[in-house]
């Protein structure tokens, strides 16, 4: 179903860097995606030192709310960020210079989230059509981190 096993934490190269005196924890968290759904891969804990962490600039109007949930729904982060399934790639040889936007089938995103030790799910809330906003009615998917518990100390 998901090609990709390789966990690559791009926050590898800031974690080289003796820590300074504070630190928060982040959860990185891969998510496959196909034609059949969302799940999680894997998780890893993180500590980002306060003079390295790095904030990224999110559509306004993003294509996926990330939430964090606890058992009984309530939301205790919420994002919304850039649809995945959608890459920018060059034009192809000979034809217009510039870049067209192409719409994946199948891959495999990162998500960099504070750690929530009460977050039982994370819900996926995807745009019906990729590029277009989150509507209210906008298809969504509950994942469940219970399975994840021990790397998350999760209670």
């Amino acid at each position: 179903m998901f090609k990709s096993n390789k966990f690559v934490s791009v926050l590898g190269l800031c974690l080289c860097v003796a820590a300074p005196l504070s630190a928060a924890e982040f959860w990185v968290v891969k998510v496959a995606f196909d034609a059949n759904g969302s799940e999680i891969q894997q998780i890893q804990r993180v500590q980002i030192p306060d003079g390295q962490r790095r904030t990224t600039q999110l559509s306004q109007a993003g294509a996926v709310t990330v939430s964090l949930k606890n058992a009984d729904g309530k939301v205790l982060q919420q994002v919304s960020m850039d649809d995945p399934r959608i890459i920018r790639v060059p034009m192809l040889p000979g034809s217009a210079q510039g870049h067209q936007f192409v719409v994946r089938d199948e891959g495999d995103f990162m998500l960099v989230l504070p750690a929530q030790p009460d977050a039982s799910l994370l819900q996926l809330q995807w745009a019906e059509t990729p590029g277009q906003p989150v509507r209210a009615n906008s298809p969504q998917q509950q994942l469940s981190l219970q399975q994840f518990a021990a790397e998350l100390q999760l209670k």
